[in-house]
């Protein structure tokens, strides 16, 4: 079976990426290839993967932007859409990892039975409203928990298939520093501030780690709480930080939003370190109380450094066992090439029968 992916462009598809869908595709692609499903990514040229790539812009358009090559992603994304409908006879499926503009290729006749629709984004109101108008649209998300709002929406079609990763590339650390970590954007909604808080509290180090997405909220709430114990390392790649997961004690992941999934969770699980986050969006699924980490029903500080304390006595081998028994790429590839082979066996039976939705 032969798998067209439409990636985002905002990052290159590679192990480094500072994107977390393009993190994902970079160990999917080739797992899926394993399975026998041959995948071709439809991304930016700069991509660094084992897997065929279709360019849609030579550059990865964050980086273009930052040095005034590049303004309007949309423009770019519409290319991408114009090469899906040029080379999608050549395939069996389309998966669209890229959201909205993904979207109009199910409203193309002899094409509309073969999409995937993947939500790796926060199920919000309006996309509710897309899916009720669009009911026979196949969706998957990345958790149950994005998957119940779909699927109240009103769709026929929607699978949750958790996001894995390549546990081979993570190295387990059975001993720990004593050391807090926190990788994520530096934005409101993921909570360094939170994290930088309960470290002074607890009086241990804190490594704050990831691109500064709303430059006035760390200058305001974050570089307030900057001293010799509590640093930012900017952004960090693999290697980086495989060796800053594997060092830490814990992970203090206080994301306030409705978090789609949690893939930094699973990266840490992976180095055998436990997790610390609040109780919010998908993370229950993910971060097993008492097992892998620990969930705060609310922001207190007080709460979460108890619960820090209570994490660093977990059993390290223990973490990274269960976070490989659930989150292993192969397991989400599986998942994958299972639900490809039900949507082509579903189009071949159909193929185009129902009326156009535009």
């Amino acid at each position: 079976m032969k798998i067209l992916h439409l990636c985002p462009l905002w990052f290159p598809v590679s192990h480094d990426s500072r994107g977390g869908i393009e993190t994902l595709l970079a160990q999917l692609a080739p797992a899926l290839t394993r399975l026998g499903c041959e995948s071709t990514l439809i991304a930016s040229g700069d991509s660094r993967t084992a897997s065929q790539v279709i360019s849609a812009v030579p550059r990865a358009l964050c980086d273009e932007m930052e040095i005034g090559k590049a303004a309007e992603y949309a423009w770019y994304e519409q290319r991408q859409l114009q090469l899906a409908l040029r080379h999608a006879p050549g395939f069996d499926l389309i998966h669209s990892h890229i959201g909205p503009s993904g979207y109009a290729l199910s409203a193309v006749p002899g094409l509309r039975n073969r999409v995937l629709h993947t939500v790796h984004s926060p199920v919000l109101a309006d996309l509710q409203w897309f899916v009720s108008e669009h009911r026979d649209y196949r969706y998957s998300t990345v958790s149950e928990y994005q998957a119940r709002k779909i699927r109240e929406a009103g769709a026929t079609s929607c699978r949750a298939i958790h996001n894995g990763i390549d546990f081979e590339r993570f190295t387990f650390r059975p001993h720990s520093g004593d050391g807090l970590l926190f990788i994520g954007r530096m934005e409101a909604v993921k909570g360094p501030d939170i994290a930088a808080r309960v470290a002074s509290k607890l009086g241990r180090p804190l490594t704050l780690a990831g691109p500064i997405v709303e430059h006035e909220f760390f200058q305001r709430c974050v570089v307030p709480l900057l001293d010799d114990q509590i640093t930012y390392a900017g952004v960090v790649d693999h290697r980086q930080k495989n060796e800053l997961f594997g060092r830490a004690a814990c992970a203090i992941l206080p994301f306030r939003g409705e978090e789609p999934f949690g893939l930094v969770a699973i990266e840490a699980m992976a180095c055998g370190t436990p997790v610390v986050s609040l109780a919010v969006g998908a993370l229950p699924e993910i971060i097993e109380t008492g097992v892998t980490g620990h969930l705060s029903d609310n922001e207190s500080e007080d709460d979460i450094a108890a619960l820090v304390d209570r994490a660093i006595g977990l059993d390290r081998a223990s973490i990274r066992a269960r976070a490989a028994a659930r989150f292993n790429i192969s397991l989400t590839a599986a998942q994958y090439a299972q639900l490809y082979s039900e949507i082509a066996a579903d189009a071949m039976q159909h193929a185009d029968s129902s009326p156009v939705t535009p």
